[in-house]
């Protein structure tokens, strides 16, 4: 009877350590902050990221801070355009920073006439944080920076919310937050439908790794540690209610964040809304394969939804 007790205990361990590996290797922020052209997904365009991402910077943009609700300082920077139009704030993904996601495309879209707002999420780069919630305390930081861009142009300039990645699962649930009526309309690239679905996928079939009970400990880690649970919040919890017009863009060969979430997406959105799916794409690529067709859709997207007045 010992040894059986003993065993149990060893393995009722083991599931205990893997519970919590599971949620420190997915929500608490590593000591290195992410570099530009360094990721899997963009080592391809390295060069092209870098150069963007010097570009920006030789811009010499305003670094600016919030508090989160919950005491964070977090940080941005903003890069004016003459005779603005508005701002596009740019939320970057999972384990990234700014110039990491969009120095591929940052030039095109301040060439359009728009302030470029690039925000530090919590927990990464120079944003203080110890632990990424993936979207569900992240949403109301878009609301807080979106409240800075008003409180500092005032409510007449329009406001765009675009992410990648965990930047679009995030933009996506602020849309279910009490956003000021300057916010006109989101673009949202590769975005996850919740943190549960994301783990389940990641576990299941990237790392082929029981889902229980190894998610529902790291899940009760996260509650206790990082004061979340996989399953608080969602994109669809959020798009059933949006009012705001919605452009969603996919890879179809990302195997990350699977096409299907962004499928789900669409379909739960209530509010206006577009799809484009880049069938050459992986995670995060979708600009970099069908360029012109991104650039294309997303002039036509504000053009008609925020560079004029819009009923949201």
């Amino acid at each position: 009877m010992t040894i059986v007790l003993l065993i149990l205990l060893i393995l009722v361990l083991l599931l205990l350590a893997a519970g919590y590996a599971a949620f420190f290797c997915a929500c608490v922020r590593l000591p290195v902050a992410a570099e530009p052209g360094k990721s899997k997904s963009y080592r391809f365009i390295k060069e092209e990221i870098e150069a963007g991402a010097a570009w920006f910077w030789a811009q010499e943009p305003e670094q600016v801070h919030i508090s989160s609700e919950d005491g964070l300082r977090l940080t941005g920077y903003f890069l004016p355009a003459e005779n603005a139009k508005g701002t596009i704030l740019l939320l970057h993904g999972y384990r990234s920073a700014p110039m990491c996601d969009f120095g591929y495309s940052v030039q095109f879209y301040h060439s359009l006439g728009w302030n470029l707002l690039a925000v530090c999420q919590r927990a990464h780069a120079e944003s203080e944080g110890k632990y990424i919630t993936y979207g569900v305390k992240e949403r109301f930081d878009v609301r807080d920076w979106a409240l800075y861009l008003v409180d500092r142009f005032g409510p007449a300039q329009p406001i765009v919310l675009l992410g990648i990645s965990m930047g679009s699962t995030t933009a996506l649930m602020s849309l279910g937050t009490d956003l000021p009526e300057s916010v006109k309309c989101c673009i949202a690239d590769c975005g996850y439908t919740s943190p549960y679905e994301q783990f389940v996928h990641m576990l299941k079939d990237r790392f082929h790794i029981p889902v229980h009970p190894v998610l529902d400990l790291a899940n009760l880690f996260s509650r206790l540690f990082a004061g979340f649970g996989f399953r608080d919040y969602s994109t669809v919890t959020a798009l059933q209610q949006n009012r705001r017009p919605v452009l969603f863009v996919h890879g179809e060969k990302d195997r990350f964040v699977p096409i299907r979430f962004t499928v789900d997406n669409y379909a739960a959105c209530v509010a206006e809304k577009q799809l484009i799916t880049v069938p050459e794409a992986g995670h995060g690529t979708s600009y970099v394969f069908a360029t012109e067709t991104c650039q294309s859709a997303v002039r036509e997207f504000l053009a008609k939804y925020a560079e004029e007045p819009a009923n949201v």
